[in-house]
């Protein structure tokens, strides 16, 4: 699909998709403050990334998404699986533990029992490093025979494009999950099916 597609569909998706999800209110703990804001976090760096790509800064872009896919596992295990104590510590400066263990933990649960985030995570975990630690891939990315300079394939492009927006809707769902409401998530789905397409 053309960019100028993808980036038209990501757009759409990040418009209505800010449209229901800002401004939504919440009882105010300590553990839903933390999950969802690291949620929002997610939210926000899909925004960041189709805005990068719009402005043809294309290494910066790639660099977001592996803290997008971070602020999601996050915010999920602050608000499903965290004990009261882990989520007093990560407000008092304390990190939370590894992603593997996070991944593993929140893999327990019956909704993520199918390993999405685990099987994501082992296929693309070297390559987002690369992109956010300045690593190979992006310094191939930008260098041709004779010179320095974006050298990104489209297709490439246009797959973060729409992996980030899938993420963002996970995120969505999340949120909606921590905020307790079934009716903003079928929305948010509706939402992305009729953007993406039903397979969606």
């Amino acid at each position: 699909m053309p960019l100028d597609t993808v980036l038209a569909q990501s757009e759409q998706w990040m418009t209505e998709r800010v449209s229901l999800t800002d401004g939504v209110t919440f009882e105010t703990t300590n553990r839903l403050r933390v999950a969802i804001a690291l949620l929002h976090l997610s939210l926000e760096h899909q925004t960041g990334i189709h805005s990068l790509v719009n402005l043809g800064v294309i290494g910066s872009a790639f660099a977001l998404f592996r803290p997008q896919f971070e602020a999601y596992v996050r915010g999920v295990w602050y608000h499903r699986c965290a004990t009261d104590a882990q989520v007093s510590s990560f407000i008092g400066g304390v990190q939370p533990p590894k992603i593997n263990v996070l991944i593993a933990e929140i893999e327990k649960l019956e909704a993520f029992d199918e390993k999405l985030l685990s099987s994501t995570k082992r296929q693309l975990w070297s390559n987002l490093n690369d992109f956010t630690h300045g690593g190979t891939t992006q310094v191939k990315a930008r260098c041709t025979m004779d010179e320095i300079t974006q050298n990104y394939k489209e297709e490439h492009i246009t797959n973060l494009l729409t992996a980030s927006a899938s993420f963002s809707l996970m995120a969505s769902i999340a949120l909606s999950a921590a905020l307790g409401t079934e009716a903003l998530a079928r929305e948010l789905h509706s939402t992305f099916r009729r953007i993406y397409g039903p397979a969606a």
